[in-house]
C-alpha cells in the first residue's frame, strides 16, 4: 500500500483504527475499526456518523451472528488483556477498504488519499460486518456516500 499518498487525516484514521482494534482486544485491524475511527472524526459526525451508535450496532451485529450459529457472545469472550496482541496486522476487510479508497481517489483524479476516500472505501463493502452494522444503525449508506 502506498502510504506516502495518504494525507495526514487518512494516516491519522489508519492509526486510530489500529488503536480501536487494540482497545477492543482484537488481533487484527478490520474494516469495522476503520469505520469506528472515521466516526470519531468531527467532519463525519456532522454527516450523521455517530461512533457510539456504530459501536453498539457492531456489538448487536456480532451477537446476531453468534446467535445464528447457536452461540452466545459470553461463551467466546476471553479477557481483553489475554487477547490484545502487541503488533496488529491489517485483515482482509481493512485492506480491501483501503484498496477501494485508492480506486475512488484515482477515479476522481485525486493524487492523495483523504479520510473521505477511506470512508467511501469502507462504505463500498457489500457484505460483512460493516454493512450489517450500518443497517442495524439505520444509516442510509447511499445518502452518506453522496454527502462525502
Amino acid at each position: 500500500m502506498a502510504f506516502e499518498r495518504f494525507t495526514r487525516d487518512a494516516r491519522a484514521t489508519v492509526l486510530s483504527a489500529r488503536e480501536q482494534a487494540r482497545t477492543l482486544g482484537h488481533h487484527d485491524v478490520e474494516a469495522e475499526h476503520l469505520l469506528l475511527a472515521l466516526a470519531g472524526r468531527a467532519e463525519f459526525q456532522a454527516l450523521g456518523l455517530d461512533r457510539d451508535l456504530l459501536a453498539d450496532a457492531l456489538v448487536a451485529e456480532e451477537e446476531r451472528s453468534l446467535a445464528s450459529v447457536g452461540l452466545a457472545g459470553a461463551e467466546l469472550e476471553p479477557s481483553v488483556a489475554a487477547r490484545a496482541p502487541r503488533k496488529l496486522q491489517f485483515a482482509t476487510s481493512a485492506k480491501l477498504s483501503l484498496q477501494r479508497a485508492m480506486k475512488v481517489a484515482a477515479a476522481r483524479g485525486d493524487r492523495r488519499l483523504t479520510a473521505g476516500h477511506v470512508l467511501l472505501g469502507v462504505l463500498a463493502a457489500e457484505r460483512g460486518r460493516v454493512p450489517r452494522a450500518l443497517a442495524i444503525a439505520e444509516i442510509d449508506v447511499a445518502e452518506l456516500r453522496a454527502r462525502v
